[in-house]
């Protein structure tokens, strides 16, 4: 009997430990992904897709024009193409195509946006938001009237800025119009804004990126649509966390492309180094817990080196830029969102450099990867499989549709290594 409680111990105690170790088990569970369409067409897998409606849009690369791309439709339940836009171009900033109003919007480098009309994706309007030295940032959100982003002096200093959208003049596509955005905030610190806004009741929120200054705070604010005016604002981190010493990397904000804020139901999470939560109602900060370097296994994450994270049963689900290197670094993590307390954190053996984003249906956590599609319980990190044969891409911005969940896998008849738009079903 004693023999019996020691091995049943010993098995709990490695299990427990395991929650918190990189997946190492050469004999994971399988998993075999149901595809339920595949478009036939290449993505140029920037981060591109996008749903609105029953329809995906995202930047398709065809084969006869290199380096080249164009906006493309597709019907989001069977994948079939809807419409490609007249209008090829290079250059893309790194943000999705922006659906707003009867548009969708499409940002090129440095600071022109082109618009198309969303039923037959013909270009209607090119406008240069000013001069070259001032750049748009590539992490755009739609509310209203207006796109947010921030404007860049030559990626370094910035502000906050709004786009009208009615100041641009349709079926002018022959002239390039200027449209200049109206500021709303320069931060106090001068540091540039990056990071992808967030809107919660009427209210829109930001933060700064402090670039190789870590020395910097932190600036968060929330600004009223309708006023403008700044009725929340945080700053927090830079010296003091340098002070600290036992922080591996202070907070840096939000990088391009990044999305550290989350809102769920009146709170207002910063995910980054530290994950810091506020009470909007009340401005009541309720906890900033910030994860070091000598909390054994390295329990630590950065969760702004990817995309959206994901709120699901009281947790808040998030990825980061990190790889398996032997070093114990994780990058699939789950946060309890009332402490900030990690729940558990799991890495693919073969992973690399990863910047996606989660996906959670029907309840399962799925995650692509160039090694595998992996599926986990979502409350316990218990891993239900691995699609080792599913050669994802690590920076897809994966999104559901229904019970579709719309990605990109390598496709095996290229050549080159190329990425073809398809859908997951997830209903199961």
């Amino acid at each position: 009997m004693k023999k019996a409680v020691f091995i049943f111990l010993t098995c709990l105690l490695i299990y427990s430990c395991d929650l918190f170790k990189s997946n190492s088990n050469d004999d994971e569970p399988s998993y075999t992904a149901e595809i339920a369409w595949k478009s036939g067409l290449i993505s140029n897998s920037l981060k591109s897709t996008m749903v609105d409606g029953d329809s995906v849009y995202f930047y398709e690369r065809p084969a006869q024009y290199k380096n080249a791309y164009i906006l493309t439709r597709l019907d989001a339940a069977t994948g079939a193409l809807i419409w490609r836009s007249n209008r090829i171009f290079y250059n893309i900033i790194n943000s999705q195509p922006i659906a707003l109003g009867d548009y969708i919007y499409v940002f090129l480098y440095p600071n022109t946006v082109c618009t198309f009309e969303k039923e037959t994706g013909e270009l209607s309007a090119i406008a240069e938001t000013g001069s070259e030295e001032k750049w748009l940032s590539r992490s755009i959100a739609a509310y209203g009237d207006y796109l947010y982003f921030g404007f860049l002096v030559r990626e370094r200093e910035g502000s906050f800025v709004r786009f009208n959208v009615n100041d641009i003049e349709h079926n002018k596509n022959e002239i390039v119009q200027t449209v200049i955005p109206e500021i709303i905030w320069e931060p106090e610190t001068k540091n540039s804004i990056h990071s992808i806004p967030a809107v919660d009741n009427n209210i829109i929120y930001t933060c700064t990126y402090t670039s190789t200054i870590p020395d910097r705070p932190i600036e968060l604010a929330g600004f009223d649509i309708d006023t403008k005016e700044m009725v929340f604002y945080q700053k927090f981190g830079g010296i003091e966390d340098v002070k600290a010493g036992n922080i591996s990397y202070p907070d840096d904000g939000g990088n391009m492309g990044r999305s550290p804020l989350l809102i769920h139901e009146g709170i207002l999470y910063y995910i980054s180094v530290s994950i810091t939560a506020w009470d909007l109602k009340t401005g009541e900060k309720l906890y900033r817990h910030v994860f070091t370097n000598d909390i054994p296994n390295e329990k630590r994450y950065y969760s702004a080196g990817g995309l959206h994270s994901v709120y699901y049963n009281g947790k808040i689900y998030s990825m980061d830029g990190n790889h398996n290197d032997g070093d114990g670094r994780r990058n699939i993590h789950c946060i309890d969102a009332a402490t900030g307390a990690l729940v558990w954190n799991d890495i693919s053996k073969l992973s690399v450099t990863l910047g996606t984003n989660p996906v959670i249906a029907n309840g399962r956590l799925y995650i692509t990867q160039s090694c595998g599609l992996r599926v986990y319980v979502p409350e316990t990190g218990r891993l239900i499989g691995v699609d080792k044969s599913f050669i994802g891409n690590d920076l897809d911005r994966v999104v559901l549709y229904k019970d579709l969940m719309i990605c990109l896998l390598l496709d095996s008849n290229s050549a080159s290594e190329s990425w073809e738009l398809v859908a997951v079903d997830v209903s199961k």
